[in-house]
């Protein structure tokens, strides 16, 4: 897959028309797979174009919102998708050119749009002036193909958004299903407090990823990943109220396995959620629980979970 990044006017003109399609795509969930499952149909080449930052950070300064997938993460999911180019743009270039500028020197002059596939609500241009039906009658001026595609609906619109919350509350599994993929999020493995070692789980441990949406506080029963292999896991995402502790960690204790991980990348997995974090009255009560909720994530996972979305997804 070919990726543009950098200023866009750097860019080089594409040799051959594009079917392409405008959006963040974050979390590329079961709404932007039916825009490109589309885009595929089309005889031309299929290109995405995406922004970096998120353009709520350029729209709204400080608000740096949490994201369901990083720039990379995203670029790999567009690519198992087939996508030919991507190019990731900063709302910041563009976000005062006027709607025919937009049109005539980036979906043209650098993208070589020949069609273009956007969803109902989409918006471009300075002061949002841009809509469907601009498109449409420049796409009639220009020569290029516009489709509109109605938001996906799925007990409720389909977006980033809702996946987020979904995430937020806990509810990895019905995030899963809008996403079409489990939530994963990565990090280096830290050293701890060694308490879990302890008490008879070693467990691995990472800080919440700055930029990536948490799930809720609790246990969850989750897949990690590491040196390409995958591992059951109990994982604990929460402050240890048992101990009196308050910085959000993310604990994750791999099912029947012994090596060191420190410094490792780790990249977790969440299948579902089994209980919130509890405050035990006695460190015994607490392993106990502990016992429990492996026993419960070897249940969970003790079959092939299907991936929400199809196979390889």
């Amino acid at each position: 897959m070919k990726v543009l990044d950098g200023p866009w006017v750097s860019w080089p003109p594409p040799s051959e028309p594009t079917s392409l399609t405008v959006g963040v795509f974050d979390g590329v969930h079961v709404g932007h797979r039916l825009i490109l499952d589309r885009l595929r149909s089309s005889p031309y080449s299929t290109t995405v174009l995406t922004f970096d930052p998120h353009p709520a950070e350029v729209l709204s300064p400080g608000t740096n919102p949490r994201l369901i997938t990083t720039i990379d993460e995203r670029l790999l999911l567009l690519a198992n998708e087939g996508v030919t180019t991507v190019g990731i743009l900063d709302l910041a270039e563009i976000r005062h050119l006027d709607p025919s500028r937009f049109v005539v020197e980036v979906l043209m002059g650098r993208l070589g749009v020949g069609a273009l596939m956007v969803g109902s609500d989409f918006h471009f241009g300075k002061d949002r002036a841009g809509d469907v039906a601009y498109l449409r009658k420049a796409g009639g001026l220009h020569g290029f193909d516009v489709e509109v595609v109605d938001l996906l609906a799925s007990d409720g619109i389909v977006s980033a958004t809702r996946i987020r919350t979904l995430i937020e509350a806990g509810d990895v599994s019905s995030a899963s299903a809008l996403l079409g993929s489990r939530y994963r999020l990565s990090n280096t493995v830290i050293g701890g407090e060694k308490r879990g070692r302890a008490l008879g789980f070693p467990t691995a441990n990472m800080r919440p990823p700055l930029r990536k949406v948490i799930p809720g506080h609790g246990i969850y029963a989750a897949y990690a990943h590491v040196d390409g292999e995958a591992h059951l896991a109990a994982v604990n995402v929460g402050v240890r109220p048992t101990f009196g502790d308050s910085d959000l960690l993310i604990e994750a204790y791999l099912l029947d396995f012994e090596d060191d991980l420190y410094g490792q990348l780790l990249t977790l997995e969440f299948v579902e959620k089994l209980r919130p974090e509890l405050e035990f009255e006695s460190v015994d009560a607490l392993v106990d629980r502990i016992k429990e909720d492996v026993a419960t994530v070897r249940r969970t996972l003790a079959l092939p979970v299907p991936v929400p979305g199809g196979e390889g997804r």
